[in-house]
């Protein structure tokens, strides 16, 4: 196929034209005429004017045009007609190019058009107008061969109009057949049917033979002098390969790894100096309990040792007692004897004086004295009785009080009979009779005890009356049940303070439940917390967590269901992976065995990466602080959907309603929970919080109802054992008889006649004389008792000393111990029980002044810890995102307080919660990231880079190797020269190779190993190193520069071009020198020639494109030599020439050329302008008669040799 025509419209400064052309065509013209922008036309239709295939002005440097000014050409500048700035068409246009090819004498294939349109239009936004493309259409006019009129209409005006792009396929369906007319939306589209149709085909060719075709035909354009042939062969004849994007692409891949490595690093560090503050904080909790515990037990102790000093002290007063006693008695004794010794003065002194009466009078005046005795001692036992009576008196009153008010009666029907009530009256009416006062009347020496006679009958009835009203309540007869009335209310009683402690028990468990909840915990099930205990206890490593703390339900309407479907594995315990196993044996181990779960952190997490979740799982509705507890509902609950009503329900096979309702297993149930059950999130557990302080007030209020009821049934039951028995009408009747008999001993005492006594002298004294050394004895005995009754008082009076004290430590020690048991609602893992029972235990042991001394050590210790946890808060604050900052302000002046104590416990809670979202959260996810970058690392570095320049490698060796194919064909002059090509590595770009090779044969890499782990050899490791440390430069546009002298693979050979003259030895062309460069000028045209060949498939088939472009032809060549490359070009491989020169270098070619077109551009006069331009673009378009020039050269050539020989030979005249 060669180019038979080519059409141009609103092209450059050329004017709306066609040209014919035949086997050899000279573009001619003065610099800046316009013949290279005829050559950018035909360049434009054979590259598309694809970026990566042809660059306009090929033949010029940009950088020198904008050097000098030029503006830098495109397809819209070219439509626009812009010439140093200013356009022939500044009000926009649109542009045509189209070629008519036809197939030479012996090809099969049709002629064709191919069209590319453009319009285009001026952006003046900026401070210079931008020529800007606004649309691009490709055709293929199959069969056919277009005219310049098929691009223009008339106008009304007489003038021609260019067809608009969206009218010109209806424009060209008027003329010819609509199915030979192809559109094409891309480049590459269109390319792959232009180079099909070129080959006579009526289908494309594939993009990488369009591609490469449309390449070399461009390369032919574009004239470089050869300065060197290892330059030439790299640079022009094989393709350069843009790894730019590839290499970006790794490097900033490593980039990423590296900054995520020091993220995670970071991270990393950050949670280790977390893991130090938590360990702090945990210590001062410890430490603090422990002072306070140290506090308790030195207060147990105090309050032990007063209580050992009291029963000390009360063990002398004892005795003192017993020694009073003793010596009471031994004075008694001696007062015994005395009066055995009075007796017998008494009884000599009358017979001494011989009256017999004496006898009579000593038994009046004894019986005299034993009736005051005995007086005395029955009045004691009937002032006690008068103080029982009144006390059953006040008791009686309270009872009957206690009656109206209680409700004891409604269990009780005798309390409510009308004759309890009849009895209380009539026992409380003894108290407005007149009754006798015991205490004035026993004061009167018992000269008169008339009043009692006159009182016993009141008294004996009022005896009985109280005695009944007792036994009322006493006497089991009385009750049918065979129990007291006394036992039923004190059965009542404890029936009452049961249901007391029943609902005070409820209360606790409830401010239990509460205070976990305010403290931001939740209170575990037991079972949970005895597993917990264990695997904090065997293996702290592990590090156990709920589940339910790192669970947070968005859609609170949701709530009730989810948690009740989701039921006791909200409450499976987390561990880290490698310790889940060991876990679970510490639970098997529980004795009795535990129905705690550990959750398969990994297992969950590869099943969970392979579930894809339905749109409406529960799981988008559900935010977790901890990876594996995401695994674990997503891989457990992915599957569960949420459904609108039970209808829709019935054909889910896992779903929940809002209601409450949920299917799985082929079954419908109600799953949903109260809300004091649950527990995921801070919003669950605000309404669980709220629920439970409402279950509280109602608990406190059974708790007051339970207390009141139980008061009542108490204060009748305390009033019914106050009533007493009592017997003060028989110790009446007891001492008148006694009285009765002193009167009876004063009246015979009285008629006793004592005249006449004896002279007993002798023997009264000396029972006189025994009677005064009893007299002696008793004093002495008296005077002890006084001694011993001092001792006693004051012993006494320590003993309330000590009481005293002793009270008081017992109170500093309740009250530790009320702080003891406050700690559980700050800090509720605190169990006070057991705390307290190793205290008390302590405090029997220890003495108080190591108690003390330990107390003090702990205190130092609580100031160190304090200290260090505000350091390592601060040094976390510093390394931290501000997201994870933890405020933490201590008062100081509370040092070691309750709230100074709150302070850290909340602080403690806060560590654990940005310690978790830390590792469990933000670390595990990056370094799931880190993970997937590793790998996509591994396949972007090892596919898009290594195995691109592998691949480019030998892909530049196969070129050459077809070339050298193609070459064999071509022998050029007269000496029948061939070329072909030769290479060999370059040392330092060898190891690159190898490293490549080595990476690429490595079957572990991409099979879970990585560049960094794959065995590799010794000089492999050292080449990635050397790479990674490019693509991690901080210069990037020296690891730029570098990468991308390693990716190009042309820099992995030296190559080198042999010539061979027919029998004659193989020459290296890079040994001719550089010289002027024209000796390397014929290889190359040659060489050039051998790859427009290959690149036209001219082994394939019998139709094949036949053009050549040639910019800056034949500059270094002799004539001689130019000549036999054109004949070289046209007649031995057949090919049409297109040839770019100024007119003043073609002269010599002219007799070659079939068809030649002088470009010059001329002014424009009278003030005449096209657009904004003054000149215009003349094309003279003449058809040689190669013989006719032919014959005139070879005239020109005897003048000029003749006038030579003339000029010579004057030299010499």
């Amino acid at each position: 196929m060669y180019l038979k025509k080519f059409i141009y419209v609103n092209w450059g400064n050329i004017p709306a034209t066609e040209f014919d052309f035949g086997p050899i065509n000279l573009l001619s013209g003065g610099n800046g005429s316009g013949k290279t922008t005829a050559a950018d036309a035909i360049q434009t239709i054979m590259t598309a004017a694809h970026d990566t295939l042809f660059h306009y002005n090929p033949g010029q440097d940009e950088a020198t045009q904008r050097g000098r000014g030029k503006n830098v050409r495109t397809l819209a500048s070219y439509v626009l007609g812009c010439d140093d700035g200013s356009y022939a068409r500044p009000n926009g246009a649109v542009g045509y190019l189209g070629a008519v090819f036809h197939p030479t004498q012996g090809e099969s294939g049709e002629p064709f058009t191919a069209i590319i349109g453009v319009s285009a239009s001026i952006d003046r936004a900026g401070s210079q107008p931008v020529a800007r493309q606004n649309d691009l259409q490709f055709y293929i006019i199959a069969g056919e061969e277009l005219t310049l009129n098929d691009f223009l209409l008339a106008g009304g005006d007489g003038q021609k109009e260019v067809v608009t792009l969206n009218k010109l396929p209806r424009n060209l369906a008027q003329r010819i057949d609509g199915n030979h007319i192809e559109k094409y939306d891309t480049k590459k589209q269109y390319l792959r049917r232009l180079y099909g149709a070129l080959r006579g085909k009526s289908d494309a060719v594939p993009e990488r033979e369009a591609m490469n075709a449309a390449r070399t035909f461009s390369r032919f354009m574009a004239y470089k002098p050869v300065k060197s042939i290892n330059g030439f062969v790299a640079n022009e004849i094989l393709e350069a390969r843009d790894m730019g994007d590839a290499i970006r692409s790794v490097s900033d891949l490593m980039k990423t790894i590296y900054a995520m490595e020091a993220d995670a690093n970071r991270l990393a560090e950050t949670i280790q100096v977390l893991n130090g503050t938590r360990a702090s904080a945990g210590r001062y909790i410890d430490q603090w309990i422990d002072y306070n515990v140290l506090e308790y037990t030195a207060a147990k102790s105090r309050f032990l040792n007063d209580q050992q000093n009291y029963l000390h002290a009360k063990e002398v007063q004892q005795q003192i007692r017993e020694s009073l006693n003793k010596t009471q008695k031994e004075r008694d004794v001696a007062q015994e004897r005395r009066k055995q010794v009075r007796e017998q003065l008494i009884t000599m002194e009358a017979r001494r004086r011989g009256i017999d009466a004496l006898q009579d009078k000593d038994a009046a005046e004894q019986a005299i004295e034993d009736g005051k005795k005995a007086l005395q001692q029955q009045a004691i036992p009937l002032l006690e009785q008068d103080q029982m009576l009144q006390a059953t008196l006040r008791a009686t009153e309270l009872l009957y009080g206690a009656l109206q008010k209680t409700n004891v009666a409604a269990e009780l029907p005798s309390l409510g009979s009308k004759r309890i009530a009849e009895q209380a009256r009539e026992v409380l009416a003894i108290k407005d009779e007149g009754a006798l006062d015991f205490r004035k009347l026993l004061g009167k020496d018992w000269v008169d005890l008339s009043p009692l006679e006159a009182h016993l009958d009141d008294a004996r009835r009022q005896q009985s009356l109280v005695n009944q009203w007792r036994d009322r309540f006493h006497d089991t007869e009385l009750e049918s049940s065979g129990v007291s009335l006394r036992d039923q209310i004190a059965r009542i009683v404890d029936r009452r303070e049961q249901k007391l402690q029943q609902a005070q028990h409820r209360m606790t468990q409830k401010q239990n439940d509460i205070a976990s909840l305010e403290a931001r915990q939740l209170n575990y099930p037991g079972f949970v917390r005895q597993a917990l205990e264990a695997i904090i206890r065997e293996c702290p490593q592990a590090e156990p967590r709920v589940l339910a703390d790192y669970v947070e339900v968005t859609d609170p309407a949701w709530q009730s269901a989810i948690e009740g479907y989701i039921g006791g594995a909200r409450f499976s315990i987390i561990v880290e992976p490698a310790f889940e196993a060991e876990a679970a044996h510490i639970l098997r181990q529980i004795p009795g065995g535990s129905r705690a779960r550990v959750i398969q952190g990994e297992k969950a997490r590869q099943d969970a990466e392979r579930l894809k979740l339905p749109s409406n799982s529960i799981i988008h509705i559900m935010d977790f602080e901890h990876a594996t507890a995401r695994y674990y509902l997503e891989a457990s609950y992915g599957s569960v959907e949420q459904v609108a009503d039970v209808q829709a329900l019935r054909m889910t096979r896992r779903g929940i309603t809002k209601e409450g309702l949920g299917s799985g297993s082929y079954s419908i149930y109600r799953c949903d929970l109260d809300d004091t059950e649950l527990v995921f999130g801070l919003g669950a557990r605000e309404r669980a919080l709220a629920a439970k302080q409402t279950e509280l007030e109602g608990f406190a209020g059974q708790a007051n109802e339970a207390s009141f009821q139980l008061r009542q049934a108490q204060q009748l039951l305390d009033a019914v054992n106050l009533l007493r028995h009592v017997s003060f009408a028989d110790q009446m009747q007891t001492m008148l008889d006694t009285h009765y008999r002193m009167q009876q001993a004063e009246d015979a005492l009285s008629g006793v006649d004592t005249s006449g006594f004896g002279d007993m002298e002798h023997e009264f004294s000396a029972l006189k004389e025994k009677a005064d050394d009893l007299d002696a004895q008793i004093k002495e005995l008296d005077g002890e008792l006084g001694r011993l009754q001092q001792q006693l008082a004051d012993a006494e009076k320590a003993c309330k000393a000590l009481s005293a004290h002793q009270e008081q430590t017992s109170d500093l020690a309740d009250k530790k111990e009320d702080n003891l048991r406050s700690i559980v609602s700050i800090w509720p893992d605190f169990d006070p029980e057991k705390r307290l029972e190793q205290a008390d235990q302590e405090a029997k042991d220890s003495p108080v002044e190591a108690l003390e001394n330990l107390r003090k050590s702990v205190s130092q210790e609580l100031n160190s810890t304090a200290y260090e946890i505000e350091r390592n808060i601060t040094e976390h604050n510093q390394r931290c995102q501000t997201v994870d900052a933890i405020v933490y302000q201590p008062d100081y002046r509370d040092e070691h307080g309750a709230a100074f104590f709150k302070s850290v416990c909340g602080l403690q809670r806060e560590i654990e919660r940005v310690h978790n979202r830390l590792k469990n959260n933000i670390l595990v996810e990056k370094q799931g990231k880190l993970s997937q970058l590793r790998e996509s690392f591994n396949n972007v570095f090892v596919t898009n880079l290594c195995h691109s320049i592998y691949q480019a490698i030998n892909d530049g060796k196969r070129i050459l190797e077809d070339l050298n194919k193609e070459l064999a064909h071509h022998q050029f002059g007269a000496d029948r020269e061939t070329y072909w090509f030769d290479w060999e590595w370059v040392p330092e770009y060898k190891e690159y190779w190898q490293f490549f090779d080595e990476v690429i044969k490595n079957p572990s890499i991409g099979d879970g190993d990585t560049l960094f782990t794959a065995d590799l050899s010794d000089s492999s490791k050292r080449v990635r190193d050397q790479l990674m440390t490019m693509l991690l430069d901080d210069d990037e546009q020296k690891a730029m520069r570098e990468l991308e002298r390693i990716s190009d693979y042309r820099n992995y050979r030296a190559y080198e071009i042999y010539k061979q003259p027919a029998n004659k030895e193989p020459i290296a062309l890079s040994q001719y020198g550089t010289g002027s460069g024209g000796q390397l000028e014929t290889p190359a045209y040659i060489i050039r020639s051998a790859a427009i060949t290959s690149a036209f498939r001219f082994n394939e088939g019998d139709t094949h494109l036949r053009v050549v472009l040639v910019d800056e032809a034949f500059s270094k060549m002799d004539e001689t030599r130019s000549k036999e490359v054109i004949n070289y070009l046209t007649e031995s491989l057949g090919l049409q020439l297109l040839f770019i020169m100024p007119t003043s270098k073609s002269g010599p070619f002219m007799d070659l050329i079939s068809n030649q077109f002088v470009f010059s551009k001329v002014p424009l006069v009278g003030g005449q302008k096209k657009g904004e331009l003054q000149t215009r673009v003349l094309v003279d378009r003449q058809q040689c008669n190669q013989e006719k020039v032919k014959e005139l050269w070879a005239n020109h050539r005897r003048t000029i040799r003749h006038q030579a020989a003339l000029d010579f030979m004057e030299e010499f005249a």
